[in-house]
């Protein structure tokens, strides 16, 4: 599985365990997860920590912009980058 496909499924794990399947088929992909009340800010950093420890990847939000970083495309794109450098 590629690093962009199993960021997301970190991802939609993550949402998964908290709601239903309607609210993640209607998932906007450029939504903030958090200012949606998708996720609180601790589920949030939760997630990362996942991502992190799952994915041995190492996550740099030095340059990040915080709106992008918290939206599954926004934070799918930042990984990728931060891995590719």
């Amino acid at each position: 599985m590629s690093l962009e496909k199993s960021i997301e499924q970190t991802i939609f794990d993550k949402l998964s365990s908290k709601h239903d399947e309607t609210v993640l088929l209607g998932l906007d992909r450029n939504v903030s997860l958090i200012t949606s009340g998708l996720l609180d800010s601790l589920e949030f950093i939760s997630m990362l920590m996942e991502i992190e420890s799952n994915l041995n990847i190492d996550i740099d939000f030095e340059d990040a912009d915080p709106v992008q970083f918290t939206t599954v495309n926004g934070l799918v794109k930042l990984l990728c980058v931060n891995e590719n450098v």
